[in-house]
């Protein structure tokens, strides 16, 4: 789930926002497991190296929406616990992964308990107050657990994007508000400060991962079609986007086109 502002003082337009996405993302789970790419490798690893992740490992997920987070955790033997507010998600991850406990509730009310190895949340952790949910994250771990919340921007703004700049030049806007509006994601000092702070969290440690995806017409679709921020336009304009964007990946990209992602991983101990 993409995000825009720092969410940690919420007010009226922000709760509006965040009550649309808890029905808008979920209304079509199957469409935005399909459209949403998986994390790097590089976050799963440090999952397993620096966090512990590996069989029998009790695994509390913020958000896991469609899953895609989830089914690494359960492939790494993990016992997951995934807290989702979205009824359309907790329907799909009850179908798709019986396994997985679901907890169908906003994490700010949820009845969770303790002693979790691990707390993840994957680029869902903008829509929680930040102190609170912090301190939730806390009490919810062992001590020795690690915390680990990241986010995907799905066009690096510290590099060109092809794609965008050429459906900037055709729409006059560009699709997704991606590359604006990450300042939160991103900004290390200030995110690894709230893991210390609220959740008192030790060995704290911030990675920006660079990465590039290449996507066919077809992906790139799913991708933007997933974002809310296109789901939301009026049906004629959205399909407009994703019809201007779609062609301009085989007329212009010959067929596949290249996009540089960043994801800003963090990651803190609890300490004894």
């Amino acid at each position: 789930m993409e995000a825009s502002r720092n969410t940690a003082a919420h007010g009226g337009e922000f709760d509006a926002l965040r009550e649309a996405a808890r029905h808008t993302y979920g209304a079509d789970a199957a469409g935005y497991q399909e459209g949403r790419p998986d994390y790097p490798p590089r976050v799963y690893e440090v999952l397993r190296s620096r966090c512990g992740l590996g069989p029998g490992s009790r695994v509390l997920e913020i958000g896991p929406g469609s899953g895609l987070v989830t089914r690494h955790l359960v492939a790494a033997g993990a016992t997951v616990v995934a807290v989702e507010p979205d009824h359309g998600f907790a329907e799909y991850l009850g179908q798709t992964m019986p396994e997985v406990q679901v907890v169908r509730a906003p994490f700010d009310e949820a009845d969770v308990g303790g002693g979790f190895d691990a707390v993840v949340a994957a680029t869902s952790f903008h829509w929680l107050d930040q102190s609170a949910a912090l301190r939730k994250v806390s009490a919810a771990l062992r001590p020795g657990g690690w915390a680990a919340i990241w986010w995907t921007v799905f066009s690096d703004p510290y590099r060109e994007d092809p794609l965008l700049a050429a459906a900037r030049a055709v729409l006059g806007f560009e699709p997704g508000n991606q590359r604006d509006g990450t300042a939160f994601q991103l900004d290390r000092d200030a995110r690894c400060e709230d893991l210390r702070r609220d959740a008192g969290l030790a060995d704290v440690a911030a990675e920006l991962i660079s990465w590039d995806l290449s996507m066919n017409a077809d992906q790139v679709g799913a991708l933007f079609n997933s974002m809310m921020t296109v789901r939301q336009l009026p049906e004629v304009q959205r399909r407009h986007v994703l019809e201007t964007l779609t062609s301009l990946v085989d007329e212009r990209f010959a067929g596949t086109a290249t996009r540089p992602h960043l994801t800003a991983l963090y990651v803190g101990r609890k300490v004894a």
